[in-house]
């Protein structure tokens, strides 16, 4: 397995601090650990085209089916990979934390739905994080979908940091969807051709109520994804605009 690097003091704890004591724990942590390998060799191996994205500590967003992408633009697209991202928890949040820590990065893992107490002090906590200069990763439909529908976390976790929210999509070829899963997750293959798409950055303000500006987010990473979706490798020029 990779070998971590020592973790900054602003790092969240360790993932296995986090996790639920399962039977398949183990499992789930080697599954995780060989997504690392393959998102790592994947940045490793693509064509990349496109312009430059953003460098400076931003929340970067996305729709969940575009997780694996969002690791693979982070490791290969960006010089500071430094991240926290969000995990459930169960068997798949754990294959999930495995796979980010791998990647050298934080992960803090969901509280229950249920737990809104918990989830503000998560935010808080994320936040904290941000405002010490690592990105934030987020899926903005997930963990649970509906697919491709905002809901306000990404403005919560700005309005705590301070940082702005990006959003990003990508464009894959050849990849194939996990048509099975409510996200259809995109998987990218080695040595595909790549681009990440990235929209206007979104900026909250403190004390900015959070609702009004859920469907200005929503519609920014519908126009990205947009973009991504219906962009023409052999044609870069008839992109949507």
């Amino acid at each position: 397995m990779a070998r971590q690097r020592e973790r900054p003091a602003s790092a969240p704890p360790p993932a296995a601090a986090q996790e639920q004591r399962i039977a398949l724990r183990p499992l789930a942590r080697f599954i995780g650990w060989l997504l690392n390998e393959y998102v790592r060799f994947v940045a490793f191996t693509i064509r990349v085209s496109g312009p430059p994205v953003i460098q400076e500590p931003a929340i970067l967003a996305v729709w969940h089916e575009a997780n694996l992408l969002q690791a693979v633009g982070i490791w290969r697209l960006r010089s500071d990979r430094r991240f926290v991202a969000f995990s459930t928890r169960g068997f798949r949040g754990i294959v999930m934390s495995g796979m980010i820590e791998g990647l050298e990065a934080g992960v803090v893992a969901l509280p229950p739905e249920h737990a809104r107490a918990e989830a503000g002090r998560l935010a808080r906590a994320m936040g904290g994080y941000g405002r010490a200069g690592w990105s934030l990763a987020l899926a903005c439909d997930g963990p649970l979908g509906p697919h491709r529908v905002a809901k306000p976390g990404a403005l919560l976790l700005a309005r705590e940091s301070g940082l702005p929210i990006v959003p990003w999509a990508g464009a894959v070829s050849p990849s194939f969807r996990l048509n099975r899963r409510w996200d259809r997750q995109v998987v990218p293959l080695p040595f595909a051709r790549f681009r990440m798409f990235q929209g206007t950055p979104l900026r909250i303000g403190p004390d900015e109520p959070l609702k009004p500006r859920l469907a200005e987010l929503q519609a920014e990473l519908d126009r990205v994804a947009a973009r991504a979706d219906g962009y023409h490798w052999a044609n870069p020029s008839g992109e949507p605009a």
